[in-house]
């Protein structure tokens, strides 16, 4: 029926026991360290998301400022070309009317000594030079 009591058998079960509950402790402590490194390994993870989702954010917001100075700086561009263009135009009107005064200046018979002639002549040269026009395809290079 049943088996005599032996209490050694019940001391033997409870080291085994004791051996298994040492075990399990050793390895929910390593379970554990094993847990803690995993969250510091996620918490790393998320930040460098985290960084990685912010530099684009920079990253796109730098390449619209670039791209609209650069639309900027066209835009300049253009604008000094037209005024260049403009001005140019203006100092040939301004060279056409100072030659024909000079040329009805110099049809006077007053104007007709030597010395007149080469005053005319010097501002003639004079005029040409401060008038001249500008290169305006040279603008933004």
């Amino acid at each position: 029926m049943t088996e005599p009591y032996d209490p050694n058998d019940t001391l033997a079960a409870a080291r085994r026991l004791e051996t298994s509950m040492g075990k399990l402790h050793h390895e929910m402590q390593h379970l554990r360290v094993y847990g803690q490194r995993n969250r510091r390994l996620i918490w790393g993870l998320a930040g460098s998301i985290l960084f990685d989702v912010a530099l684009s954010v920079l990253l796109f917001y730098v390449f619209v400022v670039a791209g609209d100075a650069r639309n900027a700086a066209d835009r300049n561009r253009e604008t000094q070309t037209a005024t260049c263009e403009a001005n140019n135009q203006s100092r040939q009107v301004t060279t056409n009317l100072w030659n024909y005064i000079l040329d009805t200046a110099s049809k006077n018979p007053e104007n007709q000594s030597e010395a007149k002639r080469k005053q005319l002549a010097e501002f003639r040269t004079y005029m040409q030079n401060a008038y001249a026009q500008r290169d305006c395809t040279k603008i933004g290079k």
